[in-house]
């Protein structure tokens, strides 16, 4: 008798959504994860645009509007897209919105807007010619504002809200989905497996045509019927794909066949396929719609040999011919792939060659001799890969035409062999047998030989991760490679695990069933079965968040996001390349995660939500402590830190209405407003000439004595979180005096006070620092003084406790994989002390979604990644502490002081274009000899914060191999990983030769966590780099000749 089926609870998309949205309509609450920023204090009237500057933008940007169009057109089209929400958020019903109401609300925006200050303030602009603005120099227009903020309403946060509401509708599966779920047998297990089971009846005798699903209804392939609230054994495990169904919207995926590749590849067949073995598995019937026999009876020989053409489809006939047609497409001889690596190569007298060899297995083997690292063209043929490097005699390639081919790796012979060396830096390693090649007058070709004495190794490292992951695939698949006879894809919120059989056939159809996307589809509907998946999973998924599919080993996360090559081709083996690591012995396993982004909360002691505050920029003046001369600055925060910036690079926000947008396609404002502020926060990033960690400030306060000090005596406190804030807080700074608010400001201010030196001292406000120093700023007035305190107060006392969240979730995820490195001690002399549990390297650790987070890969922020890092001076030099910012393509470096005030800026930053990212026991062997000693002791160190590490230095060394280039002027959009329309300039087009002279920058982090994470941001960084160039890319793969053998 089968085992009872759980019943599965149907949810409705629909109303969840109707839930989410009136939340939102009823809430004036922002998203969390929208990074909200204000503006404080007026700015510069010139640095606006005039009446004259406006049209002509608008005459460029708007070519078919007549000049009778008013220069409020891009106003009133904002107005008229968010006038709903903010009838709404004034208290209004939805069903009583209609055309009177519409036409009410935009009428009262737009009276909100032109009664306010910037409103007041761009009439009056609007008013001024453009040689009377250059003539009115100084003057200040405007107050502070919320950037994205138009009489109430956040368009950003609003926008955002609404996508995450509609997220859960955006993806649809390849295939639909009907799952049978059958609880495990083996309860002694901790966690929930989920298996499926086989169908009982053919799938064909019940398959029903099913049709087209209407765009605005739930997707039937992600809900179960609510008819079928109990399942039986019956119930088909996969419905048979309609063949000319289409799945409307922007996530339908190709109909074209996969492409196949270039050579002859091995079908994907499995190990071990036994009839008796796992039946708590998928199986999947892959025959198209009608096309079920009504008979089980096998065919005859006869009948089956004189099958042809698409009689033979999803047979084993058909998967041989797939890879007989592969062979034919190329001709011996062909490259397959070509690309640059870096690449060290070893060799070694002994003749036994290894069963594994990756990072471990080479910190530990000796008597390896070396060649130097070096850019090499990789190319493949079929059955060698050739390695070419530049000639060290000039003009010899131009006499030869070609490089030198320096090694030689014979793919054929037994001895030959691949490995993944560093699944960090996706480095991949392959030992061969020591080759030569003899030239054949008579049969004028070359020969290659392979010696029997004697060993080769190479490590190889690709630019890009997934073109890395590519080689690997197919190299691989060319050596026969097989896939498990079982996918298992474990979620670790629900300490549960999925698994899949593999088919048997190498077909369209077995990369559709194993895309991302249809197994994301085919966990959701099969999960849904465990009953903490309403209180865990589908609350984060009704809050608008999204599953992902990664592939994890030990703490390190590779997030399976890009379903294209860098040249745009399909990558149909985006996620069973990762079965080929696992085949290689490698200890990686798929799980299913929630794809989290950087929370804008932390959780305090008392369980209460401490939200993130906005960050804040604005002009002000800095005092010098000797002179008390005004030094004119621009000070932005970004991800905890204080920026300081020239005022003629300053890249002020614009006020809505007061400039034009660049259009989109889609006509959506807020998504072009949320690209242009990254776009903009990274220009500051490169700009800035000063940094401070808001973190090293002490007090924030307004200054009281007219004479600035240049040092204070007060020392931080080991307090608590709620009484840390009351040590800079004073009951006379929460509050505005009169005379406070009769500072209009300015110039014009100072003329009406009687005493100008006081009135300057109640417009400032002093920084004081963890080191004594003090910092000084004065402010346009004391409002905008008084405005600049509180704001910086809720920033520093978020940043403190949030770099405390942090550091306690990596020590958590630190002790997951190890021991502790302080053992745990109480002061009762008779409490029984346990014995700590064992280290369990696949433990679930749900907490690296937030260390891996989404934010890197879809660059919501300015910053990809800061913090503090240990850099070495050049190759002999000791290691300095530097505050380290990694923004798209640029690597910028902070020198930290103890004894100054302001981190300066360095003016060496690394261009990451053509940069290789390395690390662990390759970061060591780039370092000069007798630089690292494997035998030295591995102290254990604990960390100003609480964080408590014994890696060995290895395991937190990363190095950056980047060329000596200047950014840009214009590059191509790399914040949102597709490449822009803008041109590029000569000096990012030109292709750079392979003996080009390279930096090395060696950094070395507190943690292996720490290490992981920076070089996870660093190579994401990199292959949005490279897709962004894809033109440049490809000229760089296919630049320099290579021998014709």
């Amino acid at each position: 008798m089968a085992p009872p089926n759980p019943i599965v609870r149907v949810v409705s998309s629909s109303s969840t959504a109707t839930t989410s949205a009136s939340k939102l309509d009823d809430s004036p609450s922002h998203s969390e994860h929208m990074h909200r920023r204000c503006f404080i204090g007026p700015m510069p009237q010139k640095v606006l645009p005039s009446a004259e500057e406006l049209k002509i933008r608008r005459k460029h940007t708007f070519p078919r509007l007549n000049s009778a169009d008013t220069s409020d057109e891009e106003l009133i089209q904002i107005i008229r897209e968010h006038a709903r929400s903010f009838f709404l958020h004034e208290g209004g019903r939805e069903e009583d919105w209609g055309e009177n109401e519409e036409q009410s609300t935009r009428e009262e925006m737009l009276r909100r807007f032109k009664d306010s200050e910037w409103g007041v303030a761009l009439r009056r602009l609007r008013g001024q010619s453009h040689s009377h603005k250059n003539a009115s120099g100084n003057n200040w227009i405007g107050g502070s504002f919320e950037i994205g903020n138009i009489a109430g309403i956040n368009i950003m946060a609003e926008s955002e809200t609404l996508s995450k509401v509609s997220s859960r509708n955006s993806a649809l599966p390849f295939i639909p989905l009907d799952s049978v779920i059958e609880p495990p047998t083996d309860q002694s297990e901790s966690g929930t497996q989920i298996f499926f089971t086989h169908p009982s009846e053919p799938s064909g005798s019940n398959t029903q045509t099913q049709a087209a699903p209407n765009p605005s209804s739930p997707d039937p392939g992600l809900l179960i019927p609510e008819q079928e609230s109990s399942p039986s054994s019956s119930t088909a495990l996969l419905r048979t794909a309609v063949s000319h169904r289409e799945i409307p919207g922007p996530s339908q995926t190709r109909s074209e066949p996969a492409r196949r590749s270039i050579i002859k590849l091995p079908s994907l067949s499995r190990i071990g396929d036994s009839p008796n073995k796992s039946k708590k598995t998928v199986h999947y019937d892959l025959s198209p719609v009608g096309s079920a026999s009504p008979s089980l009876t096998p065919a005859s020989p006869e009948e089956v040999l004189e099958r042809t053409g698409t009689d033979v489809s999803g047979t084993s006939a058909g998967a041989m011919s797939f890879s007989a047609m592969d062979d034919q497409q190329i001709a011996w001889g062909d490259i397959v792939m070509r690309d640059r690596m870096l690449v060290r190569a070893y060799s070694t007298e002994s003749v036994d060659m290894f069963s594994r060899f990756d990072e471990s297995i080479h910190r530990v083997t000796r008597d390896l001799d070396f060649e130097d690292w070096g850019e090499f063209l990789v190319v493949w043929r079929m059955d060698r890969m050739e390695i070419y490097e530049n000639y060290t005699t000039p003009c010899k390639e131009w006499l030869t035409g070609h490089k030198h081919l320096a090694f030689i790796i014979p793919l054929k012979d037994a001895r030959t062999r691949l490995f993944l060396y560093s699944w960090t830096d996706l480095t991949f390693c392959i030992t061969c047998s020591p080759t030569s090649r003899r030239f054949n007058p008579v049969k004028a070709k070359w020969t290659i030989h392979s010696s029997k004495d004697g060993s080769n190794i190479f490590i190889f490292k690709v630019k890009s991760r997934t073109r890395g992951l590519d080689w690997m695939w197919q190299l691989w698949r060319h050596r026969g490679g097989i896939l498990p006879p079982v996918v298992e894809i474990r979620n670790p919120r629900l300490d549960s695990k999925l698994k899949i059989d593999m088919p048997n056939v190498d077909s369209v159809q077995t990369y559709k069933i194993f895309s991302k996307d249809n197994l994301i589809a085919l966990c959701t509907q099969s999960l849904r079965a465990v009953p903490d998946w309403k209180y865990v999973v589908e609350r984060q998924l009704a809050e608008g968040n999204v599953l992902r599919l990664c592939w994890r080993e030990g703490s390190y996360l590779d997030w399976i996001y890009l379903d294209d090559d860098v040249d745009g081709q399909p990558r149909d083996w985006a996620v069973l390349c990762g079965l080929a690591l696992k085949q290689l012995k490698v200890p990686v396993h798929l799980e299913l995660r929630m794809g989290q982004h950087h929370p804008g909360f932390i959780h305090q002691k008392d369980g209460a939500r401490l939200v993130e505050p906005p960050s804040i920029e604005g002009y002000v003046d800095r005092i010098r402590p000797s002179t008390h001369a005004k030094q004119a600055l621009y000070v932005v925060t970004h991800e905890g830190n204080l920026f300081v910036l020239n005022p003629s690079q300053a890249h002020p926000p614009t006020p809505l209405g007061v400039a034009l947008l660049p259009t989109r396609p889609d006509g959506s404002n807020a998504q072009t407003l949320r690209t242009s502020e990254v776009r903009r926060g990274i220009q500051q990033l490169l700009d800035a000439t000063g940094v401070v960690d808001l973190r090293s400030i002490l007090v924030v306060r307004r200054a009281k004595n007219p004479v600035m000090q240049n040092a204070h005596d007060l020392k931080p406190k080991e307090a608590d979180d709620e009484s840390w804030m009351h040590t800079w807080s004073a009951p006379e700074q929460e509050e505005a005096t009169q005379s406070d608010q009769e500072d209009v400001g300015g110039e014009e201010g100072l003329s009406k006070s009687t005493d100008k030196r006081q009135l300057k001292t109640r417009r400032s406000f002093e920084l004081l620092l963890t080191n004594g120093h003090v910092l000084r700023f004065e402010t346009h007035s004391c409002l905008f003084a008084i405005e600049w305190v509180e704001k910086l107060q809720n920033l520093v006392h978020y940043w403190k406790m949030k770099h405390r969240s942090d550091a306690r979730e990596e020590m958590e995820l630190a002790q997951a994989s190890r021991p502790p490195v302080t053992p745990h001690t109480y002061a009762e002399a008779d409490r029984t002390i346990y014995a700590e549990q064992p280290v369990d390297p696949s433990s679930p650790l749900p907490a690296l979604g937030s260390l891996f987070s989404w934010c890197v890969l879809e660059g919501c922020r300015p910053i990809v990644k800061s913090g503090k890092v240990f850099m070495r001076q050049g190759l002999h030099g000791q290691y300095r502490l530097v505050d380290l910012v990694l923004v798209p393509e640029t690597l910028i470096q902070f020198r930290i002081a103890p004894t100054s005030v302001l981190h300066s800026s360095t003016r060496k930053k690394i261009n990451l274009t053509d940069a290789y990212v390395c690390s662990g026991y390759l970061a060591t062997q780039m370092l000069p000899s007798g630089q690292f000693n494997p035998d030295a002791n591995n102290v254990p160190r604990r960390y100003h914060d609480g964080l408590e590490t014994d890696d060995p230095e290895e395991d937190r060394l990363f190095v950056v191999w980047y060329r000596k280039t200047a950014v840009a002027a214009e590059e191509p959009d790399s914040t949102s990983g597709a490449a822009s329309t803008r041109s590029v300039s000569s000096s990012a087009t030109k292709i750079p030769p392979l003996s080009a002279k390279r930096k090395i920058a060696i950094f070395r982090t507190r943690s292996r966590l720490e290490r992981d994470a920076w070089c996870s941001a660093l190579n994401s960084t990199i292959e949005k780099a490279v897709r962004a160039r894809k033109e440049r890319e490809r000229k760089m793969r296919e630049s320099g000749a290579v021998m014709e053998m």
